[in-house]
């Protein structure tokens, strides 16, 4: 048995592994895409055994293989993914997500060199050719659960490019390298040209469509029907140089928020995307639904019961998604809401407190300065933000020993600041632990 040969035997018993590992990156891929309101669809795919044998015998041809581990190593695409997006103009956004989602090993922009001078083609071509992303990955480790962790060492091609030019590339794919009945003729390979020009000329068509599709949404003043529509108007109403340095986040869980609030229209979040501009770049920043929510909870503390109900229902409807049982216990849920109804007190104080006159320091500042030399007012706000914002953002829900503890944290704030500030303020807490207290 030649080499060759005893690749594709070893190949075809291992072709179910490779097969999962291409679902599995399809279905994360296809979460995060449509988490971020960017229309695609999403296949995939582990190269058929049969479909091998001929690429193997022209590329050993050239690279003269010594060995199997030769042959994983030069076939990159034995698990393939293909991202076919609606617009052109969201391949970048969709490239970044892809880079944060997986380890990348190699990307690959089209056309290149190599593609402009193929022997195969004698036809000089007029247009650019296949048009897309090519990206190299890996799972993470760390996201996969024990049982699944051997799908960490194999690598997985991800394809981007509009659903025309990948229907493009299939049919000019099949006919130049797949001749089973000769080789092209020169009028053969002008009409794929041809083609290229008009699939080039759609994709101009499609970027214009985006376009509208934008300016519509921004100008109507009726609910959202989905999240790509909420998506649609951020990008409108955003700076493009924003969008290229941001994530934009779980449009899904943001527009349930919004829907639960009441506030799923455009005119009633246009105030909330005012501040994006002023985000940092990425790396060191929310994401896009992370500043809104953001904004909207801290106008409106009581809204953040539905928050927490809209997340838990976005990933409970998700199929992609394995939703953490602690979300779901009684125990679990309990400390939840407690922790939850107690920020919401504590928010609403410092409100309170916050209200400055002119540039006079508000009476939360003085109180800072005032406390700090006898507790530890910052580092404990500190520490209650970061349960906080792990309850938003983060994708597992704190323990309930830490939610129980930011309660008690959260209580003793509030002992304090009863004795610390005014009669109205202090007559508030009073009021608001009374409730607390009758809840129990």
């Amino acid at each position: 048995m030649n080499l060759i040969d005893n690749f594709l035997q070893r190949y075809a018993k291992e072709y179910d592994f490779y097969d999962e590992l291409a679902r599995q990156v399809a279905m994360t891929c296809e979460t995060i895409i449509q988490r971020s309101g960017i229309r695609a669809v999403v296949t995939h795919r582990a190269k058929k055994p049969e479909s091998l044998k001929e690429k193997l015998s022209k590329r050993n041809a050239i690279k003269k293989y010594q060995n199997v581990e030769q042959i994983y190593k030069d076939i990159v695409d034995l698990s393939g993914v293909r991202i076919a997006i609606f617009f052109p103009g969201d391949r970048d956004e969709i490239g970044r997500l892809i880079e944060s989602e997986f380890l990348t090993e190699k990307m690959k922009r089209f056309p290149n060199m190599e593609q402009k001078h193929q022997a195969d083609n004698p036809f000089k071509r007029r247009f650019s050719g296949y048009d897309a992303v090519h990206y190299r990955v890996r799972i993470k480790e760390e996201r996969l659960e024990d049982s699944m962790r051997r799908y960490a060492s194999a690598q997985v091609e991800i394809q981007i490019a509009s659903a025309l030019m990948h229907a493009w590339a299939e049919v000019e794919h099949d006919l130049v390298y797949k001749p089973h009945i000769g080789r092209l003729s020169e009028e053969e390979f002008k009409i794929l040209d041809e083609l290229n020009g008009l699939v080039l000329s759609g994709e101009i068509a499609l970027e214009r469509l985006q376009k509208a599709f934008k300016k519509r949404i921004a100008a109507m003043d009726a609910p959202f029907s989905n999240q790509y529509e909420l998506a649609a108007l951020i990008r409108e109403r955003v700076c493009e140089d924003m969008t290229c340095r941001l994530f934009m986040g779980r449009m899904d869980i943001l527009l349930r928020f919004l829907q639960k609030a009441q506030m799923d229209n455009p005119q009633k979040i246009d105030k909330y995307l005012l501040g994006v501009s002023g985000l940092k770049k990425l790396k060191e920043q929310r994401t896009v639904a992370d500043h809104v929510i953001d904004c909207i909870l801290k106008e409106y503390p009581d809204a953040y019961p539905q928050y927490i109900e809209a997340k838990l229902e976005t990933n409970r409807n998700n199929p992609y998604t394995a939703v953490p049982q602690q979300l779901y216990g009684n125990k679990e849920h309990t400390a939840l809401m407690r922790f939850t109804e107690r920020w919401i007190v504590l928010t609403k104080v410092i409100n309170m407190l916050s209200r400055g006159v002119g540039d006079n320091p508000s009476k939360w500042d003085l109180l800072k300065q005032h406390l700090n030399g006898t507790t530890c007012l910052d580092s404990e706000m500190k520490y209650l933000r970061s349960i906080r914002n792990q309850v938003l953002f983060g994708q597992d829900l704190p323990l309930s020993d830490v939610l129980n503890n930011g309660t008690e944290t959260i209580d003793r704030l509030l002992r304090g600041l009863r004795l610390q500030t005014d009669k109205e303020i202090s007559g508030f807490i009073e009021a608001e632990r009374e409730k607390l207290d009758q809840l129990k």
